[in-house]
């Protein structure tokens, strides 16, 4: 991987540190305000799947539920937190959709000891477009990025030739790298490179950077609309 894919790479996320999934980059996973979920993730919930969602929200203020209206064929599940030490904390649920709910916006309240948070909305898409077979092709410890490669397919739409590739990789105990990158895609699959952690060391709010790393990946479609979520785990060489 050349240096100046990692620089342009880097340069991406870097523009990205004020806000969360409303473009290109890197999460920044600030103090967050009571009552406000400070960011969710994903913001999409596949019809006949299971999502692992999270939220970040202000510390010291427990969840107690989790309600997405219309709840018609939707079920929530499994909620555990993560404290990322910088004044909040990261909810991660499972939200289950059934395969005929309804399309369209669901809205996302979190319960707390003190009250309700405001509502963020969700989308339940029309179509699915489908990712599979991930694989980790590279992971160097003394490269710059990690490469991967997916095989996608969408009957309802396309990936384009540059598709959104969204990522969460946690490598250890402590804050994820979390963030999106533009891939190629070509004849059915889409290869994307995402960066090594160790690269990010000099950031502030630097990832954890263990050798064993657990990777969630999505694509998104040209029409807006994101794929499945893709899990795997990998071992810096």
């Amino acid at each position: 991987m050349g240096v100046s894919r990692h620089r342009r790479t880097i340069a991406v996320l870097g523009a990205f540190a004020c806000a969360l999934f409303t473009g290109i980059g890197r999460i920044s996973y600030a103090q967050q305000v009571p009552g406000v979920i400070g960011s969710v993730y994903p913001t999409q919930l596949m019809p006949g799947q299971t999502t692992s969602v999270h939220i970040a929200l202000a510390r010291n203020n427990p969840v107690q539920s989790i309600e997405i209206t219309p709840s018609t064929g939707v079920t929530v599940s499994d909620m555990k937190s993560r404290d990322l030490n910088q004044g909040s904390v990261w909810w991660e649920f499972m939200v289950t959709v059934a395969k005929d709910a309804a399309p369209g916006p669901r809205t996302l309240v979190a319960v707390q000891q003190t009250g309700r948070t405001a509502p963020v909305t969700l989308l339940i898409p029309d179509h699915v477009p489908n990712i599979s077979n991930l694989r980790v092709v590279s992971a160097q410890a003394n490269q710059p990025m990690v490469d991967l490669q997916l095989t996608a397919s969408n009957q309802a739409g396309t990936f384009g030739g540059t598709p959104k590739v969204w990522f969460l990789l946690a490598c250890g105990p402590g804050q994820p790298e979390a963030g999106i990158v533009r891939g190629k895609f070509d004849n059915g699959a889409i290869r994307a490179g995402i960066p090594n952690p160790r690269s990010l060391q000099e950031h502030a709010g630097a990832p954890a950077m263990g050798n064993r790393c657990d990777l969630q990946v999505r694509a998104t479609d040209t029409s807006g609309i994101d794929s499945n979520v893709l899990m795997t785990t990998f071992d810096f060489k």
